[in-house]
């Protein structure tokens, strides 16, 4: 169905309550266009890493900006979001209602359903949110009206509900935030898949198939995460854009400038440019080894000075370089040697040796 035929639909959809109600969504309206001629973010959502290393990577072309249409009665299931994202939702048109779990309260709707999550849970009772004692599940319940956004913490399960006919744009992504949360949740997964498997561990190249097992099931998997870090660590500690770091990444035999490159391929270019930016500025070295990371936190106690595209920037680089620290002592990345074995493989070895 094209979004002519949807919208076609749309004009007629409920008018008899015969017709089955369709919902588009995750419509990538914005991709391969610039969003910022459609709508502006506000400061506290503007550091998005997902969507800015979609935009830089080569290998494929997809983004996790969308628009929701539907008309009333359509609904989104109970689900958590991508990745353990943050996500915001923009009421266009119309009014919708939500069902918001804080972390936790989705085990008691597994034991109250079965052993499994149910995919409605309107018709639930729900505990008051701020009941601290309660078998019943504690729940926010609230109607978005036209023109309010919301924002969903990373792991908040929820359920939507068109009340109207409604248009919304909704955008999933993470920054120094949330960075840890979605750093703990690809651990996690990776250990059920892992799980899963766990008969056929000892074949050949187990670990390598693990990780294509986890980008199937999750989305995306080390490596990938391993080269989102590694980007906004060079853009923030260089202060550039996409395209500038693009234009600094080495070219690639047989391919042209600009041309799309698969990720293993990228990887060694973003790895060959952070290991030449390490080797003349001694001073990122030293960053990157050094015991500096919570005492640069204190510059971001002020409100006045966070809201600073400087200062969000200057605590993206503080919490990737803290999240890579943690990746190049992880174990399942030692195995996978994604940090041993690309140009910057020195700049991991001092690293983990913590010398200069």
């Amino acid at each position: 169905m094209t979004s002519e035929e949807y919208l076609a639909y749309w004009k007629t959809a409920g008018c008899d309550g015969t017709e089955q109600l369709l919902y588009l969504k995750d419509w990538h309206y914005f991709k391969g266009k610039d969003f910022r001629n459609y709508y502006s973010q506000p400061v506290y959502f503007s550091s998005d890493w997902l969507n800015e290393f979609y935009e830089f990577r080569t290998d494929c072309d997809d983004d996790f900006r969308f628009v929701y249409i539907g008309p009333g009665g359509t609904w989104t299931p109970l689900h958590t979001d991508v990745y353990c994202s943050y996500s915001w939702s923009a009421n266009i048109v119309g009014r919708k209602r939500w069902w918001v779990f804080p972390p936790g309260e989705e085990n008691k709707l597994i034991v109250s359903h079965g052993g499994q999550l149910p995919s409605d849970i309107s018709q639930c009772d729900f505990a008051d949110p701020e009941t601290q004692d309660s078998d019943l599940p504690r729940c926010y319940v609230f109607d978005q009206q036209p023109g309010e956004m919301f924002f969903v913490p990373s792991g908040w399960y929820h359920q939507v509900l068109n009340l109207t006919d409604c248009i919304s744009i909704n955008n999933n992504w993470l920054n120094a935030c949330n960075v840890t949360l979605v750093w703990r949740h690809l651990q996690a997964q990776l250990r059920e898949v892992k799980k899963s498997c766990s008969d056929v561990e000892s074949t050949p190249g187990w670990d390598d198939a693990c990780q294509e097992c986890l980008k199937a099931w999750e989305g995306w998997n080390y490596r990938e995460f391993f080269v989102l870090l590694k980007y906004i660590l060079i853009s923030r500690w260089l202060r550039l854009t996409v395209q500038e770091v693009r234009q600094r990444l080495p070219t690639v035999a047989g391919i042209p400038g600009g041309g799309k490159v698969p990720l293993h391929v990228l990887d060694e270019q973003v790895e060959s440019l952070l290991s030449d930016i390490a080797s003349s500025e001694p001073l990122l070295v030293k960053w990157l080894t050094g015991d500096t990371l919570d005492s640069r936190l204190q510059n971001f106690v002020d409100v006045e000075t966070t809201t600073s595209v400087s200062s969000i920037w200057q605590h993206d680089l503080v919490e990737a370089t803290r999240t890579i620290r943690s990746m190049v002592v992880n174990e399942d990345l030692k195995r996978l040697r994604l940090h041993s074995r690309g140009p910057a493989a020195w700049l991991w070895k001092v690293v983990l040796g913590g010398q200069v």
